[in-house]
């Protein structure tokens, strides 16, 4: 006498709620938090959720569209400036803004620069902030300003979280430094070996400089997009 499988009871006769492509995307979000956005499967989504990774697809669509979901959601919540606001001061507070919550989503940032940031949430605040740029006076050079600001910013947001993939890099590179301490023949190295001493002098406030040097970066962008918008020097002959 053959004998069948049990049937697997469905979600709703078992009390449980209903999976939506929101909470595939809400799961898949707390697994980049956890390990980066390219440190977890669709398996591990799907045993997350307690469900085959068939209904991933189904409601989603393959890892590519899931990580567009988790982009997308990200990304929505970095905040957005008013259109009001001063350009210089617009783009500050984006790109602060911007590194603190790409922060706690390793591998966003480096996507968003790579790929670009093809995703619903991103078009509004593409559009205001060219747009501030153009109310600014950068007229066709716009979109590359837009472009160099947000991608100088980013990048180095990427850069800090590959940084957790090599986590000798920083006291490696000190102590190469350090052997240049002093060395008035080599004033440039002398230097890097200073502040290189400096940092490992307190490793606790490691964050602190990165986000120090975050700001130097952003500012320093800040400054050459700015220099555009000076008349040219006049020449020497006038």
């Amino acid at each position: 006498m053959s004998q069948t499988a049990p049937r697997r009871k469905s979600r709703a006769s078992s009390g449980l709620p209903p999976i939506t492509a929101d909470k595939i995307i809400d799961s898949a979000v707390e697994l980049t938090a956890e390990r980066g956005l390219d440190g977890w499967s669709i398996r591990q989504v799907s045993t997350k959720l307690g469900v085959w990774p068939g209904v991933i697809a189904h409601h989603v669509g393959d890892r590519d569209a899931v990580v567009m979901g988790v982009t997308d959601r990200v990304i929505s919540r970095i905040p957005v400036p008013d259109a009001d606001v001063p350009w210089r001061e617009w783009f500050r507070t984006l790109m602060l803004e911007g590194r603190a919550v790409l922060r706690r989503y390793p591998g966003v940032a480096r996507r968003m620069v790579v790929v670009g940031p093809n995703v619903p949430s991103a078009l509004s605040t593409i559009d205001i902030g060219i747009r501030v740029l153009l109310d600014a006076g950068f007229g066709e050079h716009a979109t590359q300003v837009y472009r160099y600001l947000l991608n100088s910013a980013f990048m180095l947001v990427a850069v800090e979280d590959d940084r957790g993939d090599y986590p000798t890099a920083r006291a490696d590179m000190g102590r190469v430094m350090a052997a240049f301490a002093g060395d008035d023949t080599r004033p440039g190295l002398a230097a890097a070996a200073a502040e290189a001493i400096a940092r490992e002098a307190n490793p606790a406030d490691v964050a602190d400089h990165e986000l120090a040097f975050f700001r130097f970066t952003v500012e320093r962008s800040l400054d050459g997009a700015e220099a555009m918008l000076r008349p040219p020097a006049e020449s020497a002959d006038h």
